[in-house]
């Protein structure tokens, strides 16, 4: 077996409300209707994660995109792509080093960006079905 080496992590920021708005949500125990999987992003709630891989108390969203919505990904929502292999490599040397760092000293010296809450509107809230959460 072969190890997989990843040459390179890119952070995207995108224009999401605009993607999101043709979302229909999925996840293992979620039963597709005709309408859900006629649009063309979806969108998985998962746990997210700190740093160092424990389970942290809140979701984030993984998103797909298919079809005729990828032109519109790539030429529209893609706001920027910023190449930040350099700085995941970093983190996880002073991570195998300093197991015990603190994620605002983790923030103070640029290895992982400050959290940011994102408010949405009622009807962004109901595509995600974030209501039911």
């Amino acid at each position: 077996m072969t190890s997989l080496q990843i040459d390179h992590i890119v952070a995207l920021m995108i224009h999401a409300e605009q993607l999101l708005l043709q979302a229909s949500v999925t996840g293992p125990a979620k039963i597709m209707t005709e309408e859900d999987k006629a649009k063309p992003v979806r969108v998985q709630w998962d746990p997210e994660r700190s740093v160092r891989l424990e389970m942290l108390p809140y979701r984030s969203t993984q998103i797909g995109v298919s079809g005729v919505a990828r032109t519109r990904w790539v030429e529209e929502w893609i706001e920027s792509i910023e190449d930040v292999t350099a700085m995941a490599r970093s983190l996880k040397k002073v991570l195998d080093e300093d197991g015990e760092m603190g994620e605002e000293e983790l923030i103070i010296r640029g290895l992982i960006p400050k959290a940011k809450v994102y408010e949405l509107d009622q009807q962004l809230r109901l595509i995600l079905e974030m209501n039911e959460r």
